[in-house]
Parts: C-alpha cells; sequence; structure tokens
C-alpha cells in the first residue's frame, strides 16, 4: 500500500479525501493540529494514522514516515471573522511552503495543494492562497517533485461548514426561516460537487504516481463543473427543493469590496486526463439538502 498524508484532514474537503483513499486502499495519513474536532473522520481511526503536525518539527515527521508517495495539502484558514492576517499567512502560504520542502527533502514523489480560482483581490484568503500558488511555482524549478496545483472552484456537499454559502441557505430553508438576507446574488460563481472534487483529486493523484509521461515540476490545472450559475438562483433552486416559505432577501446584504463577479473553470486540461464531472448543480443539491435534513432531524432527537 503507497502512503499518502493529507494536511487538513479534519476539514470539509481533507476528510472526503481520506475516506477516497482508504477505499483505494492507500495506507493514509492524516496529519492535524492537537486542537482539531475529529468528528468528521469518525468510522476512519482505526483504518488511518493521525498524527498532529504542531508537535514536532515537519521534516522530523517526514522523515519517520518514509517512504511517502504523496502528499495532499488541504489545510486552510477561510479568515472569517478577526483573523491576524499574519495568522492568515501563516496558514495558507508558510504552512505549505514550509511543508513542499520538508516533502522535497523526504523523497515525496508528488505534492498536491488544494488551491482556489478565486482572483487574489477578492479577499484576504484568496490572496494568501495565490502567494501559495505561486511559490510552489517557484519551488517546482528546483526540484523533481511533481507539483500539482488544483485551482479549485466553488465545492460544495455533504457535511461542508455551516457557515458557508450553501450549506446557510439550506439549514435556513430546512428550518423555515422567516427570512433570509442574502447579497443581490448576482455572482456567477462554478460549482462543484464533493464526489465531483474527490473523483478529480484521485486521479490527479494516480496519474502523478502511475504515469511515467507525467512531467516532473508544477502543473495548474482548474476544477470545476465548468458552468457558471448566478449565486441568487443557486438558493431559488435550494428554496424550490425544501419547499421551504422562507423569503430570500436578495440586496439585503451588500457586496464585499472587490467581489468577483463571474467564476467558471476552464476544463479542458482535466479533460485531457478523461475527467469530467459526473453531478448535474441539481443532483449534487438535493444529495446535500437530504444530508442536512438527516442531520438536522438527528440534532433535533439529541436536543428532545
Amino acid at each position: 500500500m503507497r502512503r499518502v498524508v493529507v494536511s487538513g484532514a479534519s476539514g470539509f474537503l481533507g476528510s472526503h479525501l481520506v475516506r477516497q483513499l482508504v477505499g483505494e486502499n492507500y495506507n493514509v495519513v492524516a496529519l492535524v493540529r492537537s486542537n482539531s474536532n475529529l468528528r468528521r473522520l469518525a468510522g476512519l481511526m482505526e483504518q488511518i494514522h493521525i498524527i498532529c503536525l504542531d508537535q514536532e518539527s515537519l521534516d522530523e515527521l517526514l522523515q519517520r514516515l518514509k517512504p511517502i508517495a504523496a502528499i495532499i495539502h488541504t489545510a486552510v484558514d477561510y479568515g472569517r471573522g478577526k483573523v491576524a492576517l499574519s495568522s492568515l499567512v501563516e496558514t495558507n502560504v508558510l504552512l505549505g511552503v514550509r511543508l513542499a520542502e520538508a516533502a522535497q527533502r523526504a523523497g515525496v514523489e508528488c505534492f498536491i495543494h488544494a488551491g482556489s480560482a478565486l482572483p487574489p483581490q477578492v479577499s484576504s484568503y484568496a490572496l494568501s492562497k495565490s502567494h501559495l500558488s505561486d511559490w510552489l511555482r517557484q519551488l517546482a524549478q528546483q526540484t523533481r517533485m511533481r507539483i500539482v496545483d488544483v485551482a479549485l472552484e466553488n465545492m460544495y456537499g455533504e457535511d461542508e461548514d455551516e457557515n458557508q454559502f450553501i450549506p446557510r441557505v439550506i439549514i435556513g430553508c430546512l428550518r423555515h426561516l422567516e427570512r433570509l438576507p442574502l447579497t443581490a446574488g448576482e455572482q456567477q460563481r462554478d460549482w462543484i460537487y464533493i464526489e465531483d472534487v474527490k473523483s478529480a483529486f484521485a486521479l490527479l493523484l494516480r496519474q502523478s504516481l502511475q504515469n511515467p509521461k507525467w512531467e516532473h515540476g508544477y502543473t495548474r490545472y482548474p476544477l470545476g463543473s465548468g458552468r457558471a450559475v448566478r449565486i441568487r438562483d443557486v438558493a431559488c433552486m435550494i428554496q424550490r427543493i425544501t419547499g421551504a416559505s422562507t423569503k430570500l432577501d436578495f440586496g439585503a446584504v451588500p457586496y464585499r469590496p472587490h467581489e468577483a463577479m463571474f467564476s467558471q473553470a476552464d476544463l479542458s486540461a482535466m479533460q485531457t486526463l478523461g475527467w469530467s464531472p459526473h453531478y448535474t448543480l441539481e443532483e449534487g443539491l438535493r444529495r446535500t439538502i437530504a444530508w442536512w435534513q438527516t442531520h438536522l432531524q438527528g440534532e433535533q432527537s439529541c436536543a428532545g
């Protein structure tokens, strides 16, 4: 079994990838912080190795885990609330650079970064993710390690953080809130369901490890559904599927400064590998809504 290390393994994307990799019979090492909530990894504890990355140096950790086939770096800070910029840079830039450098010294074959398709001017988060991509491109000139940078569009799915747009609208509708304040919702975003994200990462991993023609160095792969949909249309679709009477109060929230009004992945690079999304937006939303219905009912049962 080939060993794959996943950083940010307790998060939304990281935990889904861990389950995918376990299902494909990889030897999975989950990197988390000592204060991480491991709820999303429930049922996997006996099938993976969990290591706190803040309890030893990255070099010592990776040297101890050799041989490592690949590292998938998903650890991220979205910069919500009053997060200091220095903290954002530490998590989203420096941790990634240090992990990639330690991977190079440990002879890791492939480093896959879960990046962002957002323009850097949109937010501090987007800026920091763009900076890490730039540094990985620079590092690729000094190593034979394959560096795969995935420019992720708006992913969604089961067990996403509640403060993200799609879960927030779903929960508001399922709880029949009287009113849900939103922006005007004219932003067009490329929405990709988590199952499609998982299949894309799994394919990139297989190609980087098994394809002898795969070139060393830096490669960037835009990843989305390939179709941009207005935010307001997504909210209305959720309202229709749930049958909610909640008022979607479009325009009650102002756009953030430097808001990106259009984003859509060019899937030509992924298509050359034989990948295309399997789920439509409505299919993904229906599956996600079903998960939240079960989850919220469980919460009510526990509270009762």
